[in-house]
C-alpha cells in the first residue's frame, strides 16, 4: 500500500512540477531593483537587527510546541499523571505568552523599520522633485505623479519589510518544526522535509491563477478596444460605404475570440489549481496513512502521533505565507520600477561647489532668442542688449507665459534657443547654477507662500543663518511690520494655503522683505510696480530697488516711466525700445 501511494505521488509530482515550472517562469524578478532598495534600507538596519531576535523567539516558541504536546499526551494516555498534565498546560500557556509578546515586539519594530525606509525614500523623492530641470516640470503631472509616488513608496516600505519578516520568521518556524520532528523520528522527519518545498510551490501556483487569467486576456482585450476605437473614429467612411454590418461582424468575431480565449484560460487555470490541490491532498493523505501505519506497528506511540500531527498542522500557515512571497515581490517590483524611474530623472545642479563668488549686477543678452514651447501661439523673441549695473529696465509683454519664459531664461531654468547670456562678462554656462541664482531676487504680484510662519517666509532659504534682528529689519524696510504687529504672534504667526487672511498687497510686502534679506544685486519684478493709492508698497519697492539692477516685467506700459532707464516692448516677435 505504501508503495502504491508513493508511486501515485511521484507521477502526480512530475506533472505538477512541470506546470509549476511553466507558471514560475512567467514571474520575472529583477534583482537590481531590490539591490537598490537594499541600499536604501541601510537607514533602518539598526531597527532590523533587533527584529531578528524577536522572530527567532517566535519561531522557537512555535517549533517547541509539538514537544510540549508530546509530554501532555504522554501524561494523559500513558502515565495518567494529573500533575504532569497541569505542568504541561502551564508550560504551553507560558510559551504562548512569550510568543505573543515577541510577535508584538517584532511587528512594532517592523513598523518602525518600515517608517524609517519610507522616510528615506520620501526624502529622495523630495530631493529629486525639487531639483528637476524646467522641461521636466512642464511635462510632469504634479498632482498625479506626486500622489502616485507617495502611495507607491508607502506600499513599498510596508510590503518589503513585511516580506523580509515573513521570509525570516516562517523559514525559522519550518526549520524548527522539522528539527522537532527529527527529535521524534529522523526518517519520517526527512520525508516531511523533502515534501515541504514541493508543497510551497504547489500553493504558490494555486494562489497565482487569478492574476494569470487577467494578464492572458490583456493583449486580446487591447486589440479589441483598438479596433472599436478605430471604427468609431472612421464612422464617416464606414457609413458612407455602408460598412456597418461588416464592422459589426468583425468586432463580434474579435469579441467571440476573446471570450473563447478567456474560457480556455479559465479551464486551464482551473485544471492546474485542481491538480495542485489534488497533489497537496494526496500528500496529506499519504502522511496521515504512514503515521497510522507507524502507529499500528507500534513504531509510533499515541503521544508521538499527536506531536507529529501538531507539527504538520503548524507548518501549513507558514508554508502558505512563504508561497505568497513571489507574487508579493512581483507587485513590489512594479512599484519599485515606477519610483526609481522618477528618482532617476535628470536633476539640476545642487548648491555645492560654487565657483563664481564675485557680486555682479550687469547683464548681457548676446543674440538670445526664446519662446514658450508649451504654447504654439507664443511668439519667438530675440534680445541683443546690455544692462548696466544699477539700471532699471522694463520689458512690456502682455502674455504671462512669455514673461515666465523670460524669467526662466534669466534664471537659467530654461536654455535659450540661440545666443548666450553673460553676467559680469562671464557666460552663464561657466557659472554654477546655484551661484548664479544667488545673484537674483524675484518679487511678484502673485502671493507666494513658502513657509508655515511669517518669519519663515521672510527668511526662506536663510533660516539657519538669519537672525531675528535682520528679519525684523527687513520687515520694517518693506513696510510689512505695519500689519505684522497686529497679528496674534507677530512674526511667528502661522500661515496656511489661504495666507492667514492676509491680502495680496500684504503678501507682496512679505516678498519684498524676503528679497531685501537675500540682498541680491539683480532684482526681477514680475508684473509688480508702483501703483497709485499704495504709498507704503511703493516706498517698499523703492527701498528694494536702491543700488540694484532692476528688471521689471509688465503687462502694459507704465503710466509714469521716469524711473526707467529703458523700456522694451515685446509684441508679435518684435522687440522695440521705447
Amino acid at each position: 500500500m505504501t508503495n502504491i501511494i508513493s508511486q501515485q505521488i511521484e507521477s502526480l509530482s512530475f506533472i505538477a512540477l512541470q506546470l509549476a515550472h511553466n507558471r514560475l517562469h512567467t514571474i520575472m524578478i529583477h534583482t537590481h531593483y531590490y539591490k537598490r532598495l537594499a541600499k536604501k534600507m541601510t537607514a533602518c538596519r539598526k531597527v532590523l537587527i533587533w527584529v531578528f531576535p524577536m522572530l527567532l523567539i517566535v519561531a522557537f516558541a512555535l517549533s517547541t510546541l509539538p514537544l510540549f504536546i508530546l509530554e501532555i499526551l504522554h501524561a494523559v494516555f500513558i502515565e495518567k499523571n494529573v500533575n504532569a498534565i497541569q505542568t504541561g498546560f502551564l508550560a504551553v500557556m507560558i510559551l504562548l505568552i512569550i510568543r505573543s509578546i515577541a510577535d508584538y515586539c517584532s511587528r512594532y519594530l517592523a513598523r518602525k523599520a518600515s517608517n524609517c525606509l519610507c522616510t528615506q525614500l520620501t526624502a529622495d523623492l523630495f530631493d529629486t522633485l525639487l531639483n528637476l530641470s524646467t522641461d521636466r516640470y512642464q511635462k510632469l503631472d504634479k498632482y498625479q505623479s506626486t500622489t502616485a509616488a507617495l502611495t507607491r513608496i508607502k506600499e513599498i516600505s510596508l510590503s518589503s519589510i513585511q516580506m523580509i519578516t515573513v521570509l525570516v520568521r516562517d523559514t525559522l518556524i519550518i526549520i524548527g518544526l522539522v528539527a522537532s520532528m527529527f527529535w521524534l523520528d529522523r526518517d519520517f522527519a526527512l520525508f516531511i522535509a523533502l515534501l515541504i518545498p514541493f508543497a510551497v510551490i504547489m500553493l504558490q501556483v494555486t494562489q497565482g491563477q487569478d492574476n494569470a487569467y487577467f494578464h492572458a486576456d490583456t493583449p486580446l482585450l487591447a486589440a479589441l478596444a483598438s479596433h472599436l476605437q478605430r471604427s468609431i473614429e472612421n464612422f464617416r467612411h464606414i457609413r458612407l460605404y455602408g460598412g456597418q454590418q461588416q464592422e459589426c461582424r468583425l468586432l463580434k468575431k474579435a469579441a467571440q475570440s476573446l471570450q473563447q480565449n478567456n474560457t480556455h484560460q479559465s479551464n486551464y487555470g482551473a485544471f492546474i489549481a485542481a491538480l495542485c490541490r489534488l497533489v497537496l491532498s494526496m500528500i496529506f493523505v499519504a502522511i496521515s496513512y504512514l503515521m497510522m501505519q507507524q502507529g499500528v506497528r507500534n513504531q509510533f506511540s499515541i503521544d508521538q502521533l499527536g506531536a507529529f500531527a501538531a507539527a504538520t498542522l503548524l507548518m501549513f500557515a507558514p508554508a502558505c505565507r512563504l508561497a505568497a512571497i513571489p507574487r508579493a515581490s512581483q507587485n513590489v517590483q512594479k512599484d519599485l520600477e515606477q519610483v526609481f524611474i522618477l528618482l532617476d530623472q535628470h536633476t539640476a545642479s545642487g548648491q555645492d561647489n560654487r565657483t563664481f563668488s564675485e557680486v555682479q549686477g550687469n547683464l548681457s543678452f548676446d543674440s538670445v532668442s526664446f519662446f514658450d514651447p508649451a504654447s504654439e501661439k507664443t511668439a519667438r523673441y530675440r534680445l541683443d542688449l546690455s544692462i548696466k549695473s544699477g539700471e532699471t529696465v522694463a520689458f512690456v509683454c502682455q502674455c504671462r507665459q512669455e514673461r515666465l519664459m523670460l524669467i526662466d531664461v534669466l534664471l537659467k531654468f530654461h536654455q535659450p534657443l540661440t545666443g548666450r547670456l553673460l553676467i559680469g562678462g562671464t557666460p552663464y554656462d561657466a557659472i554654477e547654477h546655484a551661484d548664479l541664482l544667488a545673484h537674483f531676487a524675484v518679487v511678484s504680484d502673485e502671493p507666494v507662500i513658502l513657509n508655515d510662519k511669517v518669519a519663515g517666509n521672510i527668511a526662506y532659504g536663510l533660516t539657519e543663518c538669519a537672525h531675528e534682528a535682520s528679519i525684523t529689519a527687513a520687515a520694517q524696510s518693506s513696510r510689512a511690520s505695519e500689519f505684522v504687529r497686529e497679528m496674534p504672534c507677530g512674526l511667528q504667526t502661522r500661515v496656511d494655503e489661504n495666507g492667514a487672511g492676509m491680502t495680496r498687497q500684504q503678501w507682496q510686502k512679505i516678498a519684498i522683505a524676503r528679497a531685501l534679506l537675500k540682498n541680491a544685486p539683480i532684482l526681477i519684478c514680475d508684473n509688480l510696480w508702483l501703483q497709485p493709492k499704495q504709498s507704503l508698497l511703493n516706498e517698499a519697492l523703492m527701498t528694494l530697488m536702491q543700488n540694484r539692477t532692476t528688471i521689471v516685467l509688465l503687462q502694459a506700459l507704465p503710466v509714469a516711466d521716469s524711473l526707467f532707464d529703458r523700456i522694451f516692448i515685446l509684441k508679435n516677435s518684435i522687440v522695440a525700445e521705447k
